[in-house]
């Protein structure tokens, strides 16, 4: 899976000139909290829903309500935008997204191609690439969370068989590493909506369930 296949390419941008309040009612009528600053057609900077309501005029704590709106009003993207934003490619995998966004406590990253701006994606558009592989809010099946900790080689091979003989499908497959090194889950979701022989087979089988939601 990669970035081209979750971002958003429809991209709505303003300008550096944009006033504040302008790019604020932008992300309102669009429902979106970030916005790419563009300039003749090239990325000039990003700029989020925070960055435009944490906006203010630097000195301004003695000027009345009406003269802080008033200079407010004026302000321009340019002035809080994000001026050189980290971005990612739409080629990137899309867990390397996830790392460089929890690395470096980013949101949201312009898509670039060729230094054209090709879409965005946000950490909304991937935490539901990773709920939609738990099969997050899904009534038709079932999460076994298995205990693989120093299994040895072929431990996968057997456990897909297992769901085989069943006539399972399996709709997902993850490995979530623990620390120390060489502990690790693997969960398992699976199209069903009973999944209690399944179950029984694998703990007969010496497989450690821990969990079946």
């Amino acid at each position: 899976m990669r970035v081209k296949d979750f971002m958003k390419k429809e991209v709505i941008t303003v300008e550096p000139q944009t006033p504040i309040l302008d790019a604020l009612d932008v992300m309102k009528k669009n429902n979106i909290k970030y916005l790419p600053v563009t300039q003749n057609g090239e990325l000039a900077g990003f700029v989020t829903r925070g960055l435009l309501r944490d906006a203010s005029p630097s000195d301004a704590t003695s000027l009345s309500i009406y003269e802080l709106n008033y200079l407010v009003s004026k302000m321009t993207v340019e002035q809080i935008m994000i001026k050189e934003p980290m971005t990612v490619s739409p080629d990137l995998p899309v867990e390397d997204a996830i790392w460089k966004g929890q690395q470096h406590s980013v949101g949201a990253f312009p898509v670039m191609e060729d230094k054209n701006l090709v879409g965005v994606i946000t950490q909304s558009d991937i935490s539901g690439v990773v709920a939609n592989a738990l099969g997050a809010g899904e009534s038709n099946n079932k999460r076994i969370t298995i205990d693989a900790s120093g299994k040895r080689f072929g431990y996968l091979k057997d456990l897909v068989q297992l769901m085989d003989l069943h006539k399972i499908p399996i709709l997902s497959l993850i490995g979530i590493e623990r620390s120390p090194k060489g502990n690790w889950f693997i969960i398992l979701r699976l199209r069903t909506e009973d999944a209690s022989s399944a179950v029984a087979d694998l703990k007969e089988n010496g497989f450690n369930v821990t969990d079946v939601t």
